[in-house]
């Protein structure tokens, strides 16, 4: 699996010009407050495509494990 970093998706959906760790050391309360109320329009809009999207993701890493458990005892 590959290492997955959420820094790594911010920079990648906010303009390269934008330097938003700075933001977040200067203002972490306020950055913080914005997250959350983002994630919880986006989950108000987008909940059951994201809920299946983490579902999958999960069922799919347990499956994964549980192969790699198996193939590894025998």
């Amino acid at each position: 699996m590959a290492d997955w970093r959420a820094d790594s998706l911010v920079e990648e959906l906010l303009p390269e010009e934008l330097d938003w760790q700075r933001w977040v050391r200067r203002y972490p309360l306020a950055m913080l407050s914005l997250a959350a109320l983002g994630g919880y329009l986006l989950g108000r809009s987008r909940g059951p495509e994201i809920v299946e999207a983490v579902t999958t993701r999960a069922a799919d890493t347990i499956s994964e494990n549980v192969h790699h458990l198996i193939d590894s005892r025998s």
